[in-house]
């Protein structure tokens, strides 16, 4: 469902899925003169963030409905993705040390801590069966 400020997208847990749902999402931002700084910065936390929910999210090789729903309003962007996966908050993980080397580094985190730096506000629900992730960048 696409209204002139809200734009809503099913889709299923699988790889193929994450380029088609980013450019819907990146076609609709540009069509409503969202700048590119800002669309590129939400594209990178919606790739990383769909290809980490059908990676981890799921203990079984069923298909699952994902929901991601992005809201245009005056001074913001709301991004909401809504899943069925196991329970996981990316508020409360440990942040990468990001001055240590590489081989010096654990493996994991850096997508969340990518996440958690480009947007303005990242909020997490346990809500029934879903995890609810709301991401917030600021309109300059």
């Amino acid at each position: 469902m696409t209204s002139s400020q809200h734009l809503t997208l099913h889709f299923a847990n699988s790889a193929e899925e994450a380029p088609r749902i980013a450019r819907r999402v990146e076609y609709f931002l540009h069509d409503r003169q969202i700048p590119d700084t800002i669309i590129n910065k939400l594209l990178l936390c919606v790739d990383e963030l769909i290809t980490n929910i059908i990676a981890h999210a799921y203990g079984d090789k069923e298909e699952h409905a994902v929901l991601l729903e992005c809201r245009i309003l005056d001074d913001k962007i709301e991004l909401e993705l809504r899943d069925d996966g196991i329970a996981f908050d990316p508020t409360t993980q440990t942040r990468p040390n990001t001055k240590l080397s590489l081989d010096n580094r654990d493996i994991g985190g850096l997508g969340i801590h990518l996440v958690m730096t480009l947007m303005d506000k990242v909020e997490y629900q346990r809500e029934g069966d879903y995890n609810v992730l709301k991401l917030t960048k600021k309109l300059d």
